[in-house]
């Protein structure tokens, strides 16, 4: 007997990750509806068993979800104003965004009556479907609950991380925004030098994979620090790191012309020392940040 799908889901935007989005969710039994802005993109889902529709309200039709992955949350908020949601429906943005955007299209949600959850994807589109592949999701506890299945479908690894909608744009904007895109470009600028230098960059990468583990350990005495407040150490002080800078940051312009990552982060060991922070763990540059009130900034945004 033909196993019947297990409910209809609403696909609005066929892109590289929400083409991937589609593809999984058909292979996990999902009954899959897409329109995209661009026919042709939603009519090569087709072949994997995708309905294509002519119109984002048609595609809604008596889908019990719908899943937005378009290019901005503006995009998102045009296309919901020519779509009919029922009361009780239920919409999951996987778009990228900043908090104010998850706090505004929440709003919106409540004044339709519509279940709502944002989500941020930590993945490239190859690794949807996969059983690591991670969603940050963001929302109603009870509604993350009813929509798990759903969810990791589309990453099997998908977690719930906050109760308020903009959470998962939080953590992918520290996460991905902050940190690994942070990395990524110091390893970039690192390999820079180092083939500058006439050294194989594969040797480069098994110095980065034996600091991986040197990195996991600060983080979390990172954490550590910033929880308990205790920034002292009997390990290496800013002044080091400061001193150590001043080198990196020295040799590597002279080899390389300009090093922008090496020296942004000897500008702000500078700026700990200058601080009074110098004989403090690395982690006391935390305090070098303007901490403002993030909810009360995204109260005056809206």
């Amino acid at each position: 007997m033909e196993q019947q799908p297990k409910f209809d889901v609403a696909l609005l935007g066929c892109g590289n990750m929400g083409a991937a989005l589609g593809r999984a969710l058909l292979a996990a039994g999902y009954s899959v509806t897409a329109w995209n802005r661009s026919p042709e993109k939603s009519r090569a889902l087709e072949p994997f068993g995708a309905r294509s529709a002519h119109t984002a309200d048609q595609a809604v039709g008596s889908a019990r979800a719908t899943i937005t992955c378009l290019r901005t949350y503006d995009d998102v908020e045009k296309v919901l104003g020519t779509v009919d949601m029922p009361d009780g429906h239920t919409l999951i943005n996987v778009t990228t965004g900043a908090p104010s955007d998850a706090d505004r299209l929440q709003r919106w949600a409540e004044t339709q009556r519509v279940q709502y959850l944002d989500g941020a994807i930590l993945a490239f589109p190859e690794q949807i479907g996969t059983r690591t592949c991670q969603l940050l999701v963001a929302g109603s506890p009870e509604v993350w609950e009813a929509n798990r299945e759903l969810i990791r479908a589309m990453g099997g690894a998908s977690r719930h991380v906050s109760g308020d909608a903009k959470g998962a744009n939080v953590l992918d904007l520290a996460g991905v925004g902050a940190f690994y895109g942070v990395s990524i470009l110091g390893f970039i600028e690192a390999a820079r030098y180092v083939t500058a230098c006439g050294v194989p960059v594969d040797e480069l990468l098994l110095v980065a994979r034996q600091l991986d583990g040197i990195l996991h350990t600060a983080q979390q005495q990172c954490v550590e620090s910033l929880t308990t407040g205790d920034f002292s150490t009997d390990q290496a002080t800013i002044d080091v790191y400061h001193s150590g800078s001043v080198t990196f940051r020295e040799t590597l312009n002279d080899r390389l012309g300009s090093a922008p990552m090496v020296e942004a982060a000897a500008e702000l060991l500078a700026r700990g020392v200058d601080a009074g922070l110098s004989e403090q763990s690395l982690y006391a540059l935390f305090k070098l940040y303007d901490t403002r009130d993030v909810n009360k900034d995204v109260a005056q945004a809206g």
